[in-house]
């Protein structure tokens, strides 16, 4: 059979891009699809952020991070409890989330795949994706068809596999919202920290930082149902979240110059019922997804789009693409996510429960249990309401 490919990749992001290069460098002939027409130039619509482990696997992919995409260093956490008492944490010296533009990281990832050799398909939306005994079959909507040993979807939430295999289920614990609002100023937000704002009601939270000079965001995260007993829009939601639990945020929110457009998602978190088939590896948020709470979202990407490489050099070496094949990608994928993924939801259950949040206020050990070693000893607390009383008096 004559194929395109000997990997077809589809989607030219993080995951994408870290499953391509290793293997383009690895001197298989890789042809990336993304669905997009050209670059998005700036793009910081979710306010991502790279992670310390995201920027070891961007340096191993020869990726510099010293480039006009990369914008504040977020070296500290706030803790705000339900009582609107506060921890400040700061990271091991070193250690930061470095905040970016989206469009110009992915960009750079690109950059980076035609460097080494790679193939990349602008304008490729794909239809259909099929498997069969001898290759792996690709179809777009404009009528191209495209055949490989080996397919490794890695085009996000919407992933064609999804639908192909009809792989893509609710997570049965947790059905979230994300709205996130931008701003030109945020008054007495600390700086170079992640400001997360806890409630202990429906999993609700409210967190964000300044990502540049002049340009701040705070996402809230809460249950669907509680937005879908409304009818407010995305936005009101917002404002009625933080006017019931937080007086000190509701009033910046309602206050300070709001900028560019409100994002919103929902459901945020899905389960994936196969991650390995026959011929075909899902990576990257086609594998599934539960929460952006700890800024790892970049991180399981890439290090999913690094594993699938690893797997497919093996899958290669023994001419073997078979789903029995690729059960080291299973069992890899969830050594190096899976008990991040674990700890993630263990905080999103902590995070409903109000009497633990205010033990935590208090109690260090407490606090560790539920945020982990960055959950430790402050060096810092208070209270924003003794901020608010002070400002009146």
């Amino acid at each position: 059979m004559a194929y395109d490919a000997e990997v077809i990749v589809i989607g030219a992001g993080p995951a994408g891009c870290a499953a391509a290069i290793p293997l383009v460098q690895d001197g298989r002939d890789v042809l990336v699809l993304e669905r997009k027409t050209t670059e998005d130039g700036e793009d910081i619509t979710s306010g991502e952020v790279l992670a310390p482990q995201t920027q070891v696997e961007c340096a191993q992919l020869g990726v510099a991070l010293d480039a006009g995409w990369l914008l504040d260093r977020v070296t500290a956490v706030r803790n705000v409890y339900p009582d609107l008492s506060w921890t400040h944490h700061p990271f091991p010296e070193g250690l930061s989330y470095v905040q970016v533009d989206r469009g110009g990281f992915n960009a750079a990832l690109r950059a980076r795949l035609l460097a080494v050799g790679g193939r990349l398909s602008w304008g490729m939306r794909v239809a259909e994706v099929e498997t069969c005994t001898a290759a792996a079959v690709v179809r777009t909507t404009n009528g191209n068809e495209y055949r490989a040993p080996l397919l490794i979807d890695a085009a996000g939430r919407h992933a064609p596999s999804l639908r192909s295999f009809d792989l893509k289920s609710a997570d049965p614990e947790f059905s979230q919202i994300g709205v996130a609002v931008f701003f030109e100023s945020f008054a007495d937000a600390p700086l170079h920290t992640w400001d997360r704002h806890f409630y202990g009601a429906h999993g609700a939270m409210i967190s964000g930082s300044r990502i540049r000079p002049g340009l701040y965001r705070y996402i809230l995260e809460t249950d669907l149902a509680d937005k879908q007993a409304t009818r407010l829009r995305p936005v009101e939601f917002y404002e009625a979240v933080a006017q019931q639990h937080d007086p000190w945020l509701y009033e910046r929110i309602m206050r300070e110059p709001r900028v560019g457009e409100v994002w919103a998602m929902a459901p945020i978190g899905y389960r994936v019922a196969d991650v390995a088939r026959d011929r075909l590896l899902l990576c990257g948020d086609a594998a599934g997804y539960l929460a952006p709470l700890t800024g790892q979202g970049i991180e399981f990407a890439m290090r999913m789009g690094r594993i699938a490489a690893e797997t497919a050099k093996r899958a290669f070496a023994r001419n073997d693409f078979s789903a029995a094949a690729f059960a080291t990608y299973v069992a890899d994928r969830a050594d190096e996510c899976g008990t991040a993924v674990g700890y993630l939801r263990h905080m999103l259950r902590h995070l409903r429960d109000r009497d633990a949040l205010l033990r935590a206020a208090r109690d260090d050990a407490m606090r560790a249990e539920i945020f982990g070693p960055i959950g430790g000893p402050p060096d810092a607390r208070g209270s924003l309401t003794a901020q608010m009383d002070q400002r009146c008096s």
